[in-house]
């Protein structure tokens, strides 16, 4: 009986750490870091249709004041904090941290003007304290 209740603990436990991960966004970047895309997009030689065969459609598109169209994707990779799962401390504060990544390009026409990728580490809370 005693290892019955411990093999379920152990499930219950590996289950909560296992859930306690999210991803979203545009995947094509989860992998990229600055330098790999400074080897695979070059101002003023990559097209737009080289970008979208490279990344798939942006997240998001607008415009710059000077009228240069602005392609946007972004990728969002948390974990939950361990105090999550602490008996009632847990119930009273949720928090995550992780990293987010953003890569920014803006077109002169059909071809990149400049290019930007980011990666920085974040962090959210909720609860009462």
């Amino acid at each position: 009986m005693r290892i019955k209740k411990i093999t379920s603990a152990v499930g219950l436990s590996l289950m909560m750490a296992l859930s306690a991960c999210a991803s979203g966004g545009n995947e094509s970047i989860k992998n990229e870091t600055g330098a790999s895309i400074d080897q695979k997009i070059h101002d003023g030689t990559t097209t737009k249709e080289q970008v979208r065969q490279l990344f798939g459609d942006p997240a998001q598109t607008s415009f710059t004041d000077s009228g240069h169209e602005q392609w946007q994707y972004t990728f969002d990779n948390s974990k939950a904090d361990a105090a999550n799962f602490i008996p009632v401390y847990g119930d009273l504060h949720q928090g995550q941290h992780g990293t987010a990544k953003h890569l920014t390009i803006i077109f002169n026409g059909d071809v990149v003007w400049h290019h930007s990728m980011n990666s920085s580490a974040v962090k959210s809370s909720a609860g009462l304290f």
